[in-house]
């Protein structure tokens, strides 16, 4: 219990300073480069964060049980961030030619991290080794994500002009988003382990009757 307790807290601290250096990028006016370095710290601590909670600190902090669909995902979940980042940083679109090739890979940075967490959600879902109803949290995070992206995208597709009109709101739709699977499943992973702190102090009752 006490792994379990200490892999929760780490990672849920991590997602949580994930989620704070994630406001701050996007509210600091600096250059393209600190802007490019903030991001691939927050991937960083993103992966290390799902890393840990998936694979924990030993085998009862893993809250897929360790089950090899559920890490495969969890990595997968985990990586994709940073590698995201690297490919944008490395090998963005130098020619009009390119660009095809690039908005192919932006969609696809899209829709592949929604099925992989797909997996992964429902491997922590089946694991049980998160106590119900909180197993399901990632699976609620997800869904709501994707009603965020397509919502904008369906705009988009069915007018145009409004969807030219709603920038702020897109990007507030983004913001809250991230939020959700950082700060969000933070803190939970953090209240969860001091709940399982909680739950193995021993109570000493009477033997007698007064």
């Amino acid at each position: 219990m006490r792994e379990r307790r200490r892999s929760w807290l780490v990672g849920g601290i991590g997602l949580i300073a994930c989620g704070v250096i994630g406001v701050v990028r996007d509210s600091v006016l600096g250059s393209a480069g600190t802007h490019a370095a903030l991001t691939l710290i927050a991937d960083v601590l993103w992966a290390g964060a799902i890393l840990i909670l998936a694979v924990g600190l030993s085998r009862e902090g893993s809250v897929v049980a360790r089950n090899p669909l559920g890490l495969a995902a969890s990595i997968a979940v985990a990586l994709w961030p940073v590698t995201r980042t690297l490919v944008a940083v490395l090998a963005g679109p130098d020619t009009p030619e390119q660009l095809v090739a690039w908005r192919f890979w932006e969609y696809l940075s899209m829709a592949l991290p929604l099925m992989i967490g797909f997996v992964a959600a429902m491997q922590v879902a089946r694991a049980r080794v998160v106590q119900s109803p909180w197993n399901w949290a990632p699976l609620w995070v997800l869904g709501g994500q994707t009603l965020l992206w397509v919502t904008p995208e369906v705009i988009g597709v069915a007018s145009p002009s409004s969807f030219m009109r709603m920038g702020g709101l897109v990007a507030a739709f983004g913001t809250l988003a991230f939020l959700a699977s950082t700060l969000g499943l933070g803190i939970l992973a953090v209240v969860l382990a001091s709940r399982s702190r909680a739950g193995t102090v021993p109570i000493y009752r009477s033997s007698t009757l007064k």
